[in-house]
């Protein structure tokens, strides 16, 4: 079988019968399932030569029937068993079955979350040389910006790069949740001719421009702790922002551990901090910029001590010692008025807390 780890193209339809698509971004896969079905059968036939089965769907004699029946006034059939690791043990062998008797009239389309490919249905299923794997991976924030992005050109719209960066990390990582929402800002900008900016984003989506996280952890690397409290509390308190205090605490120490990078190798090479910076590929005004601040505004041991202060709240908010919110508020106060006390203790994992 043949592999690919993100992507299927029309020029492969024509060379397999069998494609089985997996992984977490499921809009992702949808598509691909759909371009599949488009290519093999036109809307008017689709009703006689299209089934679709699940796990709440799945007789094994009538999926042996659908399998070897012949087209109707078509060259292919399509059969789409979706969640094939949930079918028993019938329907997975009448499907290795088929897959022996080399039937090019009809196209098979599986599909799952997460194969375990340890099983001997998935092996047989790897092994067969007509057929297509494509596993579709959850997109990261990196990729999905490029989604977005790509999505609103094809439409014939520009985004700024601050609104591409206040949509992307303020939306959550399912695809089809961020299309609905692209959804509303081609309809809005529909008559529109200037770029899709902040404002556009806070008037449509209701994402603000100054309360979301990459404003407060701006706030944060400028030592702005009275900004950081209130954008802090804004934020967890919000019902729609998806960035919870765990979160937020991963993507400061993103922030921290890339400024601390920079600030060692600044150090080491007795070099300042943006040659330093560009070394390392933190290059990207719009994207570095937060990281280069950071290294700017706190020391080498400012930051040494900071990991230690970032573990701290990582332990705490996964654990019942502390409330979310409070271990948040007192990670800010510690990173912008404590990093240069060496006197500010750590947590006792098992005891006391002592700042």
């Amino acid at each position: 079988m043949a592999k690919s780890n993100t992507t299927i193209s029309p020029q492969d339809y024509s060379k397999y019968n069998l494609f089985f698509l997996s992984g977490e971004d499921t809009y992702s896969r949808d598509e691909a399932i759909n371009g599949i079905i488009s290519y093999f059968l036109s809307d008017d036939l689709k009703d006689f030569n299209f089934t679709q089965f699940n796990e709440e769907y799945c007789p094994a004699e009538i999926i042996s029937t659908e399998l070897y029946a012949l087209p109707i006034m078509a060259e292919k059939r399509v059969i789409f068993i979706s969640q094939v690791d949930k079918m028993n043990t019938d329907v997975q062998k009448i499907i290795l079955m088929f897959l022996k008797k080399k039937i090019d009239s009809t196209i098979l389309i599986l599909s799952c979350l997460k194969p375990d490919k340890r099983k001997s249905f998935f092996k047989e299923i790897g092994k067969y040389k007509k057929g297509k794997s494509v596993e579709f991976k959850a997109k990261n924030e990196r990729e999905i910006s490029i989604w977005i992005k790509k999505q609103l050109t094809q439409k014939k719209r520009n985004i700024s790069d601050s609104a591409l960066r206040l949509i992307s990390m303020n939306t959550s990582n399912n695809l089809a949740n961020i299309n609905s929402e692209l959804e509303k800002l081609l309809l809005y900008t529909e008559d529109k001719e200037h770029e899709i900016d902040e404002e556009t984003i806070e008037a449509v989506l209701g994402i603000s421009k100054e309360f979301n996280v990459f404003k407060l952890i701006n706030t944060v690397v400028s030592r702005n702790l009275k900004s950081a409290i209130k954008i802090g509390n804004a934020l967890m308190k919000s019902k729609e922002n998806r960035t919870d205090p765990i979160g937020i605490n991963l993507l400061l120490a993103r922030t921290f551990i890339a400024a601390f990078q920079i600030s060692s190798l600044a150090k080491q090479s007795r070099i300042n901090i943006n040659n330093a910076a560009g070394r390392l590929g933190f290059n990207n005004a719009w994207r570095d910029g937060d990281t280069l601040l950071c290294a700017n505004n706190y020391s080498l041991t400012e930051l040494s001590r900071i990991m230690r202060y970032l573990l701290e709240c990582d332990i705490k908010l996964k654990s019942s010692f502390q409330d979310k919110q409070s271990a948040i508020i007192i990670l800010f106060e510690k990173i912008i008025n404590q990093a240069g006390n060496k006197n500010c203790q750590y947590l006792d994992y098992f005891n006391s807390l002592r700042c």
